[in-house]
């Protein structure tokens, strides 16, 4: 694993081959550990069974990329899933983001680490150049960069980051304070009793139960289509600040009885570069 410190923040990272996420659905690039602030993890290992090709066993701000290619494929050829690599289609059902696919090739990996930074880089020839960046920007700072450059047909698609965030504890409650800049609106799956939105952010009215989830699809700003790239976490007296340099789209409210996750959509093209940035506070 690879680790970045400064004063008040500590990250840890893993490596792309390291075996940890062996999953198909999300970047492999810099997939988070931990991220502790002022000695508290708020991110950390969240879900409740650990398995390496589990979909979901990533941490902290964790990125997936919509699938490019897929529905132009026949079974048995091959699409892209940017940090991940050139993966099969075995059949004829739809793309789900939540199955395993085989990898036909994961192209080229390199690692730079420097004092305060740890670049990533899966150049896939034919396909794609994708490098991401894990900086520590200061104090209580940390920027995730990102450039991806098409090297034979066209890209596009939506990327977002999921979030995994459990600030300091494993129990979404009351004290969870989810925030933005703006109104929020949106439409809840079902009706729920648990949580609902204020005129400035999300809460919850009890802690959610072991079995239980709530899920919105289409958060955004009321009178808009999309949101503001800026949303804040809060857990007691600890708290992140999010912020984007790219329009969203749409986002995504998930959240279960152990974690609560904003995930805001950002389109991606041929040749793009965005930044997310964070304030522990």
């Amino acid at each position: 694993m690879l680790r970045i410190d400064n004063d008040t923040l500590s990250v840890v990272l893993h490596e792309p081959q390291d075996g940890f996420y062996r999953g198909t659905r999300f970047d492999r690039s810099g997939v988070f550990d931990s991220v502790r602030f002022g000695g508290v993890e708020l991110a950390g290992r969240w879900f409740t069974r650990y398995d390496p090709f589990m979909h979901d066993a990533v941490c902290g701000p964790a990125e997936e990329f919509t699938a490019v290619g897929f529905d132009a494929a026949a079974p048995g050829e091959t699409f892209l899933k940017i940090g991940v690599g050139l993966l099969v289609r075995p059949d004829d059902a739809p793309y789900d983001r939540f199955r395993l696919y085989e990898i036909a090739d994961e192209g080229e990996w390199t690692v730079e680490r420097g004092a305060d930074s740890v670049a990533f880089r899966q150049r896939l020839a034919g396909c794609y150049d994708y490098r991401k960046e894990v900086v520590l920007t200061g104090p209580g700072r940390m920027e995730i960069r990102h450039s991806l450059e098409s090297l034979g047909a066209p890209l596009s698609g939506e990327v977002y980051n999921h979030n995994f965030w459990t600030m300091g504890r494993l129990e979404t409650a009351p004290s969870r304070l989810i925030d933005f800049p703006f109104r929020p609106d949106g439409h809840w799956r079902s009706e729920y009793e648990s949580v609902a939105l204020t005129p400035s952010g999300v809460r919850f009215s009890r802690p959610l139960a072991e079995v239980e989830s709530v899920f919105m699809g289409d958060l955004h700003a009321f009178g808009s289509e999309g949101m503001p790239n800026s949303m804040t976490l809060r857990e007691g007296t600890l708290g992140v600040e999010i912020s984007g340099d790219a329009p969203v789209t749409h986002t995504v409210l998930w959240a279960n009885h152990r974690i609560a996750c904003l995930e805001p959509y950002v389109a991606f093209g041929t040749h793009c570069r965005w930044t997310v940035s964070y304030r522990f506070i």
